[in-house]
């Protein structure tokens, strides 16, 4: 299977329109972040000193034993996402999914990472304590799981994940999921995503059915209504909960993307194939719930990083990649410059290309910004991360618990 690599900096034009190429280019000079997520992490293993292991080999070494682990799976966080008791809550949920894995797929070993990310040395502290706390309900709830915990400085998700990923590398992991702290995934979704992921050749990605719930908030309900006409890209695997081959994410993943499931998607999109998202996988019978949008001002920052998300990405891949992305899976049914989406009646369609014709509005307005910075080399140098503070996270899902409460 052939992956997709961003174009370079300095790219020519080839069969690309002289428009387009300048207005991409551009705009890919418009946002220049630190190459790389790389920050120091210490290893947080049963038994270990309490400095921990700092390189990838040693934390390697120290998880092997038994058969060599196939699929890694990664918890982020960090210490001040929630207190310490509801984080130790949402872990052991999170840790009862990973004990379905386990049980299902007895042939195909697992080793578990927990990522906590900290902001101040107090913060560092009390993470390697939780740490410490976690790997040890980890070890004492599943004897035959290998757990590792990642401590390092954040925000930013990719730099826990690429902690993993370079671990998982060193084991010979076929393949790396993670499992966001403000979701619930459903009893058996972990299981049913390394089902498909091992039926499929362990290539590609898989990721859970997405379940929105609406939250008090004005913003939220005001989403919800708007998601439900518009579509929006949700037809393939989603960072919150996703299981993917680990080539795809080989060396981790650039500092210049945040967006790890816009990273994966457009590594995958295939335009010349009948399906293009045939590499992209989601799976109906694992479900993951999650509230839609927070408070107003908020929800303003968090769709402005997923605007520039986008942005960048439609600016950095090559042209064919990037065309389709636009047309088929950020604005399809945006008529007349895509096609008309008759499929629920022409009165939805019309909804519908209203709706995303005033997105795209706000799309164009960032991406004039992210034009005239390249072209005045005054380029955005971070995309500021947008957490919903005011937000707690779904309560823990159990056989008792159908709902998000």
């Amino acid at each position: 299977m052939e992956l997709n690599i961003p174009l370079p900096p300095r790219r020519r034009r080839t069969g690309e329109a002289r428009v387009t190429h300048h207005v991409r280019t551009t705009m890919a000079r418009g946002f220049r972040p630190p190459e790389s997520w790389e920050v120091p992490i210490r290893h947080i293993l049963p038994d270990s000193p309490v400095d921990g292991t700092r390189r990838p080999e040693e934390a390697a070494n120290a998880l092997r034993g038994g058969a060599p682990p196939d699929i890694a799976l990664v918890l982020p966080t960090c210490v001040s996402r929630l207190p310490a008791e509801r984080q130790r809550e949402v872990f052991r949920s999170l840790l009862s999914r990973v004990a379905e894995v386990l049980r299902d797929h007895p042939r195909t070993p697992v080793v578990l990472f927990i990522g906590m990310q900290w902001s101040s040395a107090h913060e560092e502290e009390e993470g390697i304590r939780r740490l410490r706390l976690f790997v040890r309900d980890a070890r004492e709830r599943l004897p035959d799981l290998r757990v590792c915990g990642l401590s390092l400085p954040g925000p930013g998700k990719p730099r826990t994940l690429n902690g993993a990923i370079a671990v998982a590398e060193v084991l010979g992991c076929s393949g790396v999921g993670w499992v966001d702290d403000d979701v619930v995934p459903e009893e058996n979704c972990l299981s049913r995503l390394v089902r498909d992921f091992l039926a499929g050749g362990r290539r590609g990605a898989v990721g859970a059915t997405k379940i929105p719930h609406v939250h008090e908030f004005a913003a939220s309900k005001l989403l919800s209504r708007a998601k439900a006409i518009a579509a929006p890209a949700m037809n393939y695997p989603h960072g919150c909960c996703v299981l993917v081959a680990t080539d795809v994410v080989a060396g981790g993943m650039p500092g210049r993307y945040i967006s790890d499931d816009g990273y994966i998607c457009f590594r995958l999109l295939d335009p010349r194939l009948p399906d293009p998202l045939a590499h992209l996988r989601l799976v109906p019978d694992a479900r993951c719930h999650y509230y839609v949008a927070g408070p107003t001002g908020e929800t303003r920052r968090r769709i402005r990083r997923l605007l520039l998300n986008h942005l960048v990405d439609l600016a950095d891949w090559p042209l064919p990649v990037a065309r389709h992305y636009f047309r088929h899976v950020l604005f399809g049914g945006m008529w007349p410059l895509t096609g008309f989406d008759s499929s629920r009646g022409r009165r939805h369609g019309a909804k519908k290309a209203l709706i995303k014709w005033l997105y795209f509005a706000w799309f164009a307005g960032i991406g004039g910004e992210l034009y005239l910075r390249g072209l005045t080399g005054r380029p955005l140098r971070r995309i500021e991360w947008a957490p919903y503070s005011e937000v707690r996270g779904p309560a823990p899902f159990s056989s008792t618990s159908r709902e998000i409460r």
